[in-house]
């Protein structure tokens, strides 16, 4: 068994060669043996982050892919014109290009609707579905927030327009819509001016829903679900 322990040979080559007198710092020893087991490990495949307006036939074409159809395939893909900004994809042998650094945009997208600890599962609704209007916000008021995003992006809002996830907007249960509001962090000062163009959010506890670019500007993407300062603007 020991034998399969890599650079343990090369260690105990090292210390029958050396003179008993040698006074060679320990951390010395332990870089000389790490050489040998470095050098053993296998390099990562090559990886490709997408890009906002990527498609799959340019990203095979950039690292020198055939084939676009190969590179789904190779990455398990079932809808080709399918892909997500943040989205990794392992490139075949052979492809050109060192691997792309990630967008600041999460590579796990956070559904819509999320389950709360404790709480029963919510059941999603069309958004712009009639319900019951939560009170309208007062100045100065603490509301507790989520986000939503990339599967939304480009669908109806209530107001009537597609939804831009980068866009300064919210939607909130029953404030008019091009209400103009300011939102805050608390945790860290950050502070944006937001429109009201969507109706939302539909899960108790929650009083009003960001888009992607606002939670992305006020540092709670990866929080979820946040509590803001919100103001009438």
């Amino acid at each position: 068994m020991v034998s399969l322990i890599p650079g343990l040979e090369e260690a105990q080559a090292y210390l029958r060669s050396a003179p008993r007198s040698s006074q060679e710092d320990f951390a010395q020893l332990l870089k000389t043996v790490s050489r040998g087991v470095g050098s053993s490990l296998p390099p990562e495949p090559p990886r490709y982050v997408v890009q906002r307006g990527d498609n799959l036939s340019a990203i095979a074409k950039k690292f020198g892919c055939q084939d676009p159809y190969a590179l789904a395939q190779a990455n398990g893909l079932k809808n080709p014109d399918l892909l997500h900004p943040g989205q990794v994809l392992q490139l075949p042998e052979g492809s050109s290009g060192a691997v792309q650094a990630a967008p600041q945009a999460p590579a796990v997208v956070r559904p819509r609707v999320r389950q709360v600890a404790g709480a029963p599962e919510a059941q999603p609704t069309a958004r712009g579905a009639s319900r019951k209007a939560a009170p309208a916000a007062v100045p100065g008021q603490v509301v507790v927030a989520s986000w939503y995003g990339p599967r939304h992006h480009g669908r109806l809002m209530a107001n009537g327009q597609p939804f831009n996830m980068y866009a300064d907007t919210v939607a909130h249960p029953s404030l008019p819509f091009g209400t103009k509001l300011r939102l805050t962090n608390p945790d860290n000062g950050r502070s944006v001016e937001v429109r009201v163009t969507d109706r939302g959010p539909y899960i108790k506890g929650r009083g009003i829903d960001l888009s992607y670019g606002v939670a992305q500007k006020l540092g709670m993407v990866n929080a979820g679900v946040k509590r803001l300062l919100m103001q009438k603007s």
